[in-house]
């Protein structure tokens, strides 16, 4: 039997970390329900981009966000490794999105192997291999395989690879959302998350698989439909020291007979809960006040005014050319619009302008990745990454 505290309770946690169990719960739907519809679909787009750019920053990649917003304006194919690391997790998210998961197989292994497996196939070589410290011996990473070595990673000494089997079955039982409610299933999400670290389940990658897993977590099993217009690894990245001290603390082993009964110190599980939440608090914050319409109506206007004056650069280094003033109106109208999306014949409608000229318009929105406009369908909201510094300050 694992003898292991899961999380701390409702009823045992903190009147602090309660209220702002709660308060998370409560910010999260509101920015799930304030978001403009046009936006929402392009912003969890910006997001998977934002998730990879932290996640893979606090695993030593230096790809800078320029270059990926480069890479995304341009469909680079022939992509340096760094870059190729964080676009392929940028994919990896985008299929989790599109697959259809039933949120009790977030926590079973096959779903964790899934995780492993999708961020390493198809890797360059370079990311399949780790050096044994040790030995000097070339360790090769199996993609969706469970590690078959004891491993040590800083003053962490991972549980022997013989227990792998029970920690994970306990894991899955332990988090298994049918199990838990309320503000515990905020608890549990982010007790899952240090627990999964301390396990170790994989020779590599275990960092980014257990923020994937948390982000799974997060939107299916503990009830934060807002997930995914806000992102934890923002949080986590920012502050990456931060980071490793919460989950160090946790990593503890307990102490005394007034520090839970499991092997692991309760209360510095109770030092990363909280890190955690508070965390996830203010990122959440964050968006909610990034997302606020008038503040962005306001930044949209300030856009389109630099573009009228061709004072930025697109991340080329080149000058970006003006734009028609009926560009900002069709922006903005999609920006308000119930549905997200405009037909054209309502675009049409807007201006006394000929067929011709709107097209010109539209032709040079799509170019400027402002809207998608495909054919016999309607028009809707895109980011551009040459306006996110300008409409989505301090993303980065």
């Amino acid at each position: 039997m694992t003898s292991i505290t899961p999380f701390l309770l409702q009823d045992s946690a903190p009147g602090e970390l309660q209220d702002a169990a709660v308060e998370l719960m409560q910010l999260d739907a509101a920015l799930n329900a304030h978001i403009p519809e046009s936006l929402r679909e392009p912003l969890k787009f910006m997001l998977r981009v934002v998730n990879s750019f932290y996640s893979n920053r606090i695993e030593g990649n230096p790809t800078q966000p320029a270059e990926i917003l480069k890479a995304q304006l341009n469909k680079e194919k022939d992509l340096k490794d760094d870059l190729f690391e964080i676009k392929h997790h940028i994919d990896v998210q985008k299929y989790l999105n599109q697959k259809s998961l039933d949120r009790n197989e977030i926590c079973t292994v096959d779903f964790l192997k899934e995780l492993h497996r999708s961020f390493y196939e198809g890797m360059p070589k370079k990311f399949l291999e780790i050096d044994n410290e040790e030995t000097g011996e070339k360790i090769n990473i199996q993609p969706g395989k469970l590690r078959t070595r004891d491993v040590h990673v800083g003053k962490h000494i991972a549980p022997e690879y013989q227990e792998l089997t029970s920690l994970l079955n306990w894991f899955s039982n332990a988090y298994s959302p049918d199990r838990i409610f309320g503000t515990n299933r905020i608890f549990a999400a982010a007790a899952s998350h240090h627990r999964l670290m301390w396990i170790h389940p994989f020779m590599d990658g275990n960092g980014r698989v257990g923020r994937l897993f948390t982000d799974n977590y997060m939107k299916h099993c503990a009830n934060l439909g807002g997930y995914g217009l806000w992102s934890i690894s923002r949080g986590f990245g920012r502050d990456v020291d931060s980071y490793y001290q919460a989950l160090a603390a946790a990593d503890m082993e307990r102490q005394g007979s007034t520090d839970g009964r499991g092997m692991l110190s309760d209360r510095g599980l109770l030092k990363f809960m909280t890190y955690f939440i508070e965390t996830a608090l203010d990122q959440v914050k964050f968006f909610y006040e990034l997302l606020d319409p008038k503040r962005l109506s306001e930044r949209v206007d300030i856009y389109f005014e630099m573009r009228n004056r061709q004072a930025i650069t697109g991340l080329d280094g080149s000058h970006l050319p003006k734009m028609r003033p009926e560009v900002k109106t069709i922006y903005k109208e999609l920006l308000t619009t119930r549905t997200g999306e405009l037909e054209r014949t309502e675009i049409h409608g807007m201006f006394n302008l000929g067929e011709r000229t709107i097209r010109t318009i539209l032709s040079q929105m799509v170019d400027e990745r402002l809207i998608n406009a495909p054919p016999r369908k309607p028009v809707s909201l895109s980011l551009s990454p040459n306006s996110v510094e300008i409409l989505f300050p301090r993303l980065w």
